[in-house]
């Protein structure tokens, strides 16, 4: 639905493309199984609480950078603006080469809007994860397009968690939720950021996956948080990616707001 040029042109900036995020409003359950040996042992519940206290110090964000897509249907490279109010409500605007708006979207925990600044129709319904696939080329629910465009997560600790989390090629694990549909995360031990999330079904099949990579250290209101500059975003199945590079960055700023104005000439269509 977003019109951009069909050459895919690899943008230069990616020098590690490794994410981790697109997240549903998750209810925790136990973490299982037995720690790997490549990481010294830690329990859960403080890497949960490392992650959180990082999360918790950004409550809006607002952000701009390089953004490339690409899925069977077209390909295509831009720049994109990011606005972010937690807990709900998320306004993207994307603009083409030379600056042309092409797109943009309003999207909340219960409603979006989407308005086509080139063909001028502007779209208005409920937030599903098919919706939100529609209009930004990728299928994810509400909570990890937040996550997905934050890298921050938050964690439910559960009385249940390991006194000693699993590891994996240099990187904690932590696997939330249960079977059909779990979560599971790759955890910085330097950090103790997000480096990937993975969304997982029934079978333990990768449903939607984000890495994060290029974390610096940044002032949210005095206090430093570790922000990720690079994001990828991918649907295995519908071999869609979304690629982000952020260039500009703040955090928590009060008077934060976004709007959609639809012109009265647009043509206007309704969701269920």
């Amino acid at each position: 639905m977003i019109s951009l040029e069909r050459k895919f042109t690899k943008i230069s900036n990616y020098k590690a493309l490794i994410f981790t995020a697109l997240f549903s409003a998750f209810i925790f359950n136990a973490c299982s199984g037995t720690s790997g040996s490549d990481l010294e042992p830690v329990p859960v519940k403080d890497i949960k609480d490392r992650v959180n206290r990082n999360s918790m110090l950004i409550e809006t964000m607002e952000a701009s950078g390089n953004i490339a897509f690409d899925s069977p249907e077209q390909s295509g490279q831009g720049w994109i603006e990011v606005k972010i109010k937690k807990p709900d409500s998320v306004f993207v605007r994307i603009e083409g080469p030379f600056g042309i708006s092409i797109a943009q979207a309003l999207i909340t925990r219960h409603d979006f809007i989407y308005y086509n600044v080139q063909e001028n129709k502007a779209i208005l319904g409920p937030t599903t994860d098919i919706n939100i696939g529609a209009v930004l080329r990728i299928k994810v629910s509400f909570d990890e397009l937040l996550s997905g465009f934050s890298g921050g997560f938050m964690f439910e600790n559960n009385e249940m968690d390991s006194m000693s989390a699993n590891s994996e090629k240099g990187f904690y694990t932590i696997k939330t939720g249960s079977n059909p549909g779990s979560q599971k995360y790759y955890i910085d031990p330097s950090i103790y950021t997000v480096n990937r999330y993975n969304s997982l079904d029934g079978n333990n099949k990768s449903v939607v996956e984000v890495d994060y990579s290029n974390y610096f250290e940044e002032n949210a209101s005095g206090n430093t948080v570790y922000f990720p500059s690079s994001i990828k975003i991918r649907n295995p199945e519908k071999k869609q990616s979304v690629y982000v590079d952020y260039v500009n960055k703040s955090f928590n700023k009060t008077d934060l707001k976004f709007t959609i104005k639809i012109p009265k000439s647009a043509k206007v269509t309704k969701w269920d």
